[in-house]
């Protein structure tokens, strides 16, 4: 008998609270993301920035508007090349955290099958199932993309900006257009993430190809779409909630600064594995897996 959302929910927070663990793949995530950037502003400047500037040229003594113009020129020149490095950067940033997001998959299937977990299961995990996960996301990521059709209508309305700027009503009429285009863009993602939500988790949990885990995943949801519904929503309410609490921080600098380190700190130690346990639970229960008990766990 598969679990309701509310013993669902319940049960994965007790394998979190047993498994205080499963945080260390996301803080590892957080090192992970600022070293790689730290890299990559690097090798920007080493690649397209310092060519431009000539010996006597000391960056620490130029003006604002010196910077700034450097920087405009390097862009200008470089953009094609710029646009390469970026996408490229990208990708490698996506394999890194293809294998941290795997290994914390894997941590948590094994926390809810055996009642436990150990760190070691996030490199071994990470390493059989990274490049297939990469390859789900970057199709994820291509059908995300593809739904910037529904902006063509609204660009090609704007055509001569000289035409459009003498002609108010048209505008107007053109500024809809494109606005409407944003929006539908903006329910086609959600229908996307919704529909594709579950894909990262039975890709790693039975260690499937990209094709094969998008159309289980697709099947999943679809077969269960209540169900599929109620958690999706608990977890974007989740952050819904977190979201609208920073907008009203931010009014205040000094609570905009505390409330920015809690919601890390919240997001890392608790969101990210809780959302982890949750929904990897929820494919293994939809798919009749044994689940080791939390009431055995504390009798252990």
């Amino acid at each position: 008998m598969v679990e309701d959302i509310g013993t669902l929910v319940r049960k994965g927070f007790g394998t979190w609270t047993g498994n205080l663990n499963l945080c260390l793949p996301f803080i590892l995530k957080i090192v992970a993301s600022i070293m790689f950037f730290m890299f990559a502003v690097f090798l920007f400047t080493i690649m397209f920035i310092a060519p431009e500037m000539s010996d006597t040229i000391d960056p620490a003594n130029m003006a604002q508007n010196e910077l700034l113009d450097l920087l405009h020129s390097v862009f200008y020149e470089n953009m094609l090349y710029i646009a390469v490095f970026s996408v490229f950067m990208f990708l490698i940033y996506m394999v890194i955290d293809s294998f941290i997001t795997a290994g914390a998959i894997g941590m948590a299937k094994e926390a809810l099958e055996k009642g436990h977990t150990k760190i070691g299961t996030m490199f071994t995990t990470g390493k059989r199932n990274y490049l297939n996960l990469f390859f789900v996301n970057v199709l994820i990521l291509l059908l995300i993309l593809a739904g910037m059709i529904f902006l063509v209508p609204g660009i090609l309305s704007i055509d001569d900006i000289n035409i459009l700027l003498s002609n108010p009503d048209m505008a107007v009429a053109s500024a809809s257009l494109l606005v409407l285009g944003v929006i539908v863009w903006g329910f086609y993602i959600l229908f996307i993430s919704f529909l594709l939500f579950l894909v990262n988790y039975v890709l790693v949990v039975d260690e499937l190809d990209p094709i094969t885990a998008i159309e289980t995943g697709v099947s999943l949801v679809l077969s269960n779409k209540l169900a599929s519904i109620g958690i999706w929503l608990f977890i974007m309410g989740i952050l819904f909630v977190l979201e609208f609490i920073g907008q009203i921080t931010s009014y205040v600098d000094i609570i905009a600064q505390l409330w920015s380190l809690i919601d890390l700190l919240l997001s890392t130690i608790v969101i990210q594995p809780l959302v982890a346990v949750w929904l990897t639970r929820f494919y293994l229960d939809r798919t009749e897996r044994k689940l080791y008990s939390f009431e055995d766990y504390l009798l252990d």
